[in-house]
């Protein structure tokens, strides 16, 4: 993925990372916040505010009800303030509580029974979850999904794949027994295995075997060239147009390609397979062509690396009605040779039906969810790498890019994951999120009396505290990951 590499370049994906960002988060928040709002509304809850972003309103209104809707100037969130809440994390205020009327108190979220305020307080969750299955259900049936081949394509040096005997080209058909049938079944099921031993069985030149591969935690880079951790075993798909070796004194060296450059277009003509690669260069018949590829380049001083669009002119050789075969066909006219040069074309587009679109999404936020708390979990035991924790400065870095490179149908894709990101991070026991208050819910449904006022007032500082010290810790991750 090419990246700018002139300051207005870097300015433009700046303001559409923030235009993305503005969108994605006020999205997960009114959604959020409206999950509150419909849950209160039902139970007879007077709800005097409805906050996109905190602090001064910038725009508002009040409807026939009397709730105050309004935009804060600082997006990083959003609340529903309740009649007789203190604050926004709706502590009671006892003191407009103690002199209220019957009438004044039925409206109270305070005097709700202990079951309806746990359902207005799991109501935000809930509608994150909901928007996440929405989106992705919906993107599944009407736009489709892209599947990769389950056949290997990349080999990680000195990782458990390689040790374990795999070779370019072997098709993963089954992990323990369950089935694989694309590529993304192979990075859930490993991913999932919390390192423990598997079982693949791959199918290789028409023979089934088996192999035992440990998973373990490996270093390699998302598809805009950011450096992260994550289980696995070090393979990848199949990727059209890589370049495993240039011959030396050949066309493509002339042209300056070098070993794992990946190669898009020739002539104007998507490079999908390896095939279309030979086959231009072969009606060419000699004649020089426009090639664009990528090619990685490592940032020291940001410890990242970012892959760049470059072009080269190249001028292939005339290749003979005798030489067959895309490799032989794109070694003799321009020195290329690929890792996998018969291998089919290795992405497709389906689209699902409404059930399986629906179980497809439900799936796939399960998996979000089980990497999530594999990952809380490392951190918490020591063995997590703290520096993949992002704010909102990482938020709005990943929207721009998703933005500018993918359009407005990713970022909503987006806004699906980090809607379900969202809904989890609040159900923590965390004093201030709404986990924190089904905790002290739980707590009073036990004790039969809910906890003193000082307890839950050193709770929820407490909570406060652990939350915006996480938000500053994840901003400085990605200033230091930025700069």
């Amino acid at each position: 993925m090419a990246l700018p590499e002139t300051f207005a370049g870097w300015a433009y994906l700046i303001g559409v990372g923030g235009l993305g960002f503005l969108f994605t988060i006020t999205l997960v928040v009114f959604v959020h916040e409206l999950g509150h709002f419909l849950a209160a509304r039902y139970f007879g809850v007077k709800v005097e505010s409805f906050s996109i972003g905190f602090g001064r309103a910038i725009a508002g209104f009040r409807d026939r009800y009397g709730t105050h809707w309004k935009i804060g100037w600082l997006p990083l969130g959003g609340y529903v303030k309740f009649w007789g809440d203190d604050g926004v994390s709706s502590t009671p205020d006892h003191e407009k509580l103690d002199k209220a009327s019957q009438a004044e108190l039925s409206g109270s979220f305070h005097h709700k029974p202990l079951y309806q305020k746990a359902i207005i307080a799991v109501g935000g969750p809930v509608a994150n979850f909901l928007l996440a299955i929405v989106i992705l259900t919906t993107l599944y049936f009407v736009y489709g999904i892209p599947k990769l081949s389950a056949q290997i394509g990349r080999l990680a040096e000195g990782a458990p794949a390689q040790a374990a005997g795999f070779v370019l080209g072997d098709t993963v058909i089954a992990i323990d027994g369950q089935p694989v049938r694309e590529f993304q079944d192979i990075v859930e099921i490993v991913t999932l295995s919390h390192g423990s031993k598997l079982t693949i069985r791959v199918l290789r030149n028409g023979k089934e075997l088996d192999l035992e591969v440990t998973p373990r935690a490996i270093g390699k880079k998302d598809i805009f060239g950011n450096d992260i951790k994550d289980t696995g075993i070090g393979v990848g798909p199949v990727v059209p147009g890589e370049v495993a070796a240039v011959t030396a004194g050949s066309p493509a060296a002339a042209a300056g390609l070098q070993r794992g450059d990946i190669i898009g277009r020739v002539a104007g003509k998507p490079v999908m397979k390896f095939g279309d690669l030979a086959e231009t260069l072969k009606a060419a018949n000699g004649s020089p062509v426009e090639v664009v590829y990528y090619r990685e380049f490592r940032d020291e001083k940001r410890k990242k690396s970012e892959s760049r669009e470059l072009k080269a002119t190249l001028t292939p050789n005339a290749v003979g009605e005798g030489i067959v075969g895309n490799q032989a066909i794109a070694e003799a006219a321009a020195g290329i040779r690929s890792p996998l040069p018969d291998a089919p074309k290795p992405e497709i587009l389906v689209t699902l039906g409404p059930l399986e679109a629906l179980n497809r999404a439900v799936g796939f936020i399960r998996f979000i969810v089980v990497k999530t708390l594999d990952f809380i979990g490392q951190l918490l035991t020591g063995t997590g790498d703290y520096q993949q924790l992002s704010g909102p400065i990482g938020i709005a870095q990943v929207s721009g890019q998703v933005l500018v490179y993918f359009g407005i149908v990713s970022l909503i894709n987006l806004a699906a994951v980090l809607s379900v990101s969202i809904g989890l991070l609040n159900l923590f026991p965390i004093p201030m999120l709404d986990g924190g208050h089904l905790l002290y819910y739980g707590i009073e449904a036990v004790r039969g009396r809910p906890l003193g006022e000082r307890a839950q007032e050193l709770g929820f500082r407490i909570g406060f505290f652990l939350v915006v010290g996480l938000m500053l810790f994840a901003t400085w991750n990605d200033l230091t990951k930025f700069f």
